[in-house]
């Protein structure tokens, strides 16, 4: 029998289901069940991704010019495709 838990988002208010496969898998994994609705949490995962813009950057092992998700002013050593594979393997 299926059997669901209605719970109310922390951030809009709004109901949501946490069916009982899913409140096996919190549970097996201990943690516990969301505060926020699917919605707000996909808002939340969408805000810590990297902003949709190009940059122009040089890569920091050859110099060479290329285009990055990160401006030059990001904290991050940023290298061009072949570097990246050379010091990958």
């Amino acid at each position: 029998m299926n059997t669901q838990t209605v719970l109310k988002c922390m951030d809009c208010s709004k109901d949501f289901l946490v069916i009982d496969q899913e409140a096996k898998f919190y549970a097996d994994k201990g943690l516990p069940n969301p505060d926020q609705c699917p919605a707000c949490r996909h808002k939340i995962r969408m805000a810590l991704r990297n902003e949709r813009a190009l940059y122009k950057r040089t890569c920091d092992c050859c110099n060479e010019s290329m285009l990055a998700t990160y401006p030059e002013d990001a904290p991050y050593k940023v290298y061009c495709q072949k570097c990246f594979w050379e010091n990958v393997g």
